[in-house]
């Protein structure tokens, strides 16, 4: 049986980290580079500089890791958000102390970012360091290089002409004072996870961030790295490897890291990264009254908050007749309710005037999927349909993952499920996300349906293994137990990606 994840946040904790200082306009711009697509009320000068700054960023990390993608992958959505008030309309209760959020869910991936000064880029630098690991570095990765990997990254400098990585975190700094005797035992982080550590959070983290800076502050280093991770995700234990990878025991290795902050270095180079080419184009009017409401859609909404969403949305598609996002968002707020016969009647409308709106298409498919699964005797009918909103919405658009994962839920119910077409759709939607879990789950349990063992094994070990989930997991951890043994193999495997490619015009420096 298919488990059903709950989308979550992945978020950056930072006091007091969004700006409130510039006044809301009345208009929405779309920033889109190569990487990223950027949304925000702001200036098309301020969009275009911001857009360049994270592009910026990506070739960064792409110095230390070289990655090729052999699907064409969708940017990564960033919002920017104007004061706490615009925060809390994408995430009505989120807490006091998160200055930014990214969200890697079943119906949108997406970062929300204050988009102004230090803190918000240490909080996108991380998330987006998140992001690009998931992306395109899979693995099954020990927890204390996963938040690690996003901590090294996100004090990065990227001004224009400028290249500097691993620059101290004050804030991992101040944590470490302590002395050695204040330190959580090496051992004690590479076999855990942040959540297994309970009250000594912040002690993880900043270990985790200090032991991930020591090993990329030198080539040699590097490779030790390389050759840990390796043993690691071929199921050697994390301890014996270390040493094997390092020929230091966990006690010496926890006196190196430490010694090595007293003297810390950090890379840096003249580069200048060609400028990217940002197109910037205005949104129509409804952005204004809807685009915090439909990214509240996206994300989990709480059962007595769904009515005043879809009073909100009826009056904005009041307010714009015609307007495709009005539209979908009316469509999603009505789905909330399960009143999924209601979207259907107003995505057929929209759809009448708009036979190419692929994302209303995919909305208009699950819809009728909904309908379908409560009155059995239209099932069949409905899900035809479905089918075939879903084939049109993969002519028009065949990058959303949404679309693939619609496409096995369509398919998942036929004696025959899932075949080599059902295998495929998924593994395809796992390429273009493959930081979306049920999707990665799901691809998994086909592989095993299809007795390809090894294969599951490395989409199912990433999940089991990633450091923000909890009991959840439970069933990733069983089945994947199930890939081992069927598969012969005590232990999951996995390729390390490599941390030396590309890294050799970084230059050490005294900071």
């Amino acid at each position: 049986m298919i488990k059903s994840f709950k989308p979550f946040a992945v978020v950056a904790v930072l006091a007091s980290a969004v700006s409130t200082t510039t006044p809301a306009r009345a208009e929405w711009l779309k920033a889109e580079s190569e990487h990223f697509v950027v949304y925000g009320d702001t200036s098309e000068g301020a969009i275009r500089n911001y857009t360049r700054k994270v592009e910026r960023f990506d070739s960064i990390i792409r110095v230390f890791f070289p990655v090729q993608s052999d699907v064409d992958v969708p940017p990564l959505a960033i919002y920017l958000v104007d004061g706490r008030s615009d925060m809390r309309k994408v995430w009505p209760d989120i807490p006091e102390n998160v200055g930014g959020f990214y969200t890697p869910g079943n119906e949108r991936i997406f970062a929300v970012t204050g988009g102004r000064g230090s803190d918000n880029d240490h909080t996108l630098f991380h998330e987006y360091a998140h992001h690009f690991m998931r992306q395109y570095l899979p693995g099954a990765y020990p927890g204390w290089f996963v938040e690690g990997f996003a901590e090294f990254f996100a004090t990065a400098d990227v001004t224009v002409g400028r290249m500097k990585v691993g620059l101290p975190n004050q804030g991992r700094m101040y944590s470490l004072q302590g002395g050695l005797n204040s330190w959580m035992p090496m051992e004690t982080l590479l076999r855990t996870r942040p959540m297994e550590v309970k009250g000594r959070g912040h002690a993880y983290y900043a270990q985790a961030w200090a032991l991930t800076a020591y090993f990329m502050s030198t080539p040699e280093r590097r490779a030790m790295l390389g050759r840990y991770l390796s043993s690691v995700m071929n199921g050697e234990d994390r301890v014996a490897s270390m040493t094997t990878a390092t020929g230091r025991t966990p006690n010496q290795l926890q006196s190196d890291v430490h010694s090595y902050l007293e003297r810390m270095t950090y890379q840096w180079q003249n580069r200048e990264f060609e400028p990217a080419e940002v197109k910037v184009s205005r949104l129509p009017a409804s952005a204004r009254d809807l685009m915090w409401l439909d990214l509240r859609l996206a994300r989990y909404v709480p059962e007595d908050r769904r009515a005043e969403n879809l009073a909100e949305a009826q009056r904005a598609y009041d307010r714009y007749p015609g307007d495709p996002l009005a539209a979908r968002v009316l469509a999603q707020a009505h789905m909330d309710m399960q009143q999924d016969k209601d979207a259907v009647r107003v995505l057929d409308s929209h759809l009448a005037q708009n036979p190419e709106d692929a994302l209303a298409l995919r909305l208009k498919a699950i819809a009728l999927m909904n309908v379908g699964d409560e009155e059995a005797d239209q099932r069949s009918s409905l899900y035809q349909q479905a089918q075939t909103a879903l084939a049109a919405a993969y002519r028009l658009d065949a990058t959303d993952y949404r679309t693939y994962m619609a496409m096995a839920r369509n398919r998942r119910g036929q004696p025959d499920y899932p075949t080599e077409n059902d295998l495929q759709v998924l593994l395809l939607g796992s390429e273009l996300a493959p930081q979306v879990q049920q999707l990665r789950f799901e691809a998994g349990a086909a592989l095993m349906a299809h007795a390809r063992y090894v294969e599951a094994i490395s989409y199912l070990a990433p999940l089991a293994n990633d450091p923000h989930g909890g009991k959840e997991l439970d069933e990733v951890r069983r089945i994947l137990n199930e890939a081992r043994a069927k598969a012969g193999l005590a232990s999951a495997g996995d390729e390390a990606p490599s941390a030396d490619e590309g890294s050799d015009e970084a230059t050490p420096t005294a900071s």
